[in-house]
């Protein structure tokens, strides 16, 4: 007995289709559950400077010269 032109061969791929989705689908719903809050965004996790603090490690690491740094220190500490 023939069941329409698809056939049980189609009936079979489309259940196995289906279950790779919901498959795919359970993965995403875990992976976003598991990863903690500071994992999905990498902005949220930096540690937050002050800009003395910059200036400190631009002027340890060689970037700016001594001259530099109490130019932006004392920018820093006059009021805006």
């Amino acid at each position: 007995m023939m069941y329409g032109v698809f056939g049980w061969g189609w009936m079979w791929i489309s259940i196995v289709l289906l279950l790779l989705v919901l498959a795919a689908l359970v993965v995403v719903i875990v992976r976003l559950f598991t990863l903690g809050p500071s994992s999905r965004s990498s902005t949220a996790s930096a540690p937050s400077s002050s800009a003395r603090q910059i200036a400190e490690e631009r002027l340890a690491r060689g970037e700016i010269s001594p001259e530099e740094f109490r130019h932006i220190a004392g920018a820093l500490e006059r009021p805006s």
